[in-house]
């Protein structure tokens, strides 16, 4: 599970091993949501508020270029 960066707290990273479509997965204190890179809508979120997914996509944006930068050094 190659963590891209941890920002407050909150860890973006991917799975070595898990569908061929960009995506990251976001974790905090048991909470975890799932974001796709290239249409940056929630594929999965469990345990989030509203608020904090609203921020956590911000910070998706954001950092687009890095995460998908790390995805394709990753995965090639």
């Amino acid at each position: 599970m190659p963590t891209v960066f941890i920002i407050n707290g909150v860890r973006f990273y991917f799975y070595s091993r898990e569908e061929t479509r960009m995506h990251i997965h976001v974790a905090f204190q048991g909470r975890e949501s799932k974001i796709w890179l290239d249409t940056f809508d929630v594929a999965y979120n469990h345990g989030f508020k509203l608020r904090e997914m609203r921020r956590i996509l911000i910070i998706v944006r954001k950092h687009e270029k890095i995460l998908k930068k790390a995805w394709n050094s990753h995965f090639g």
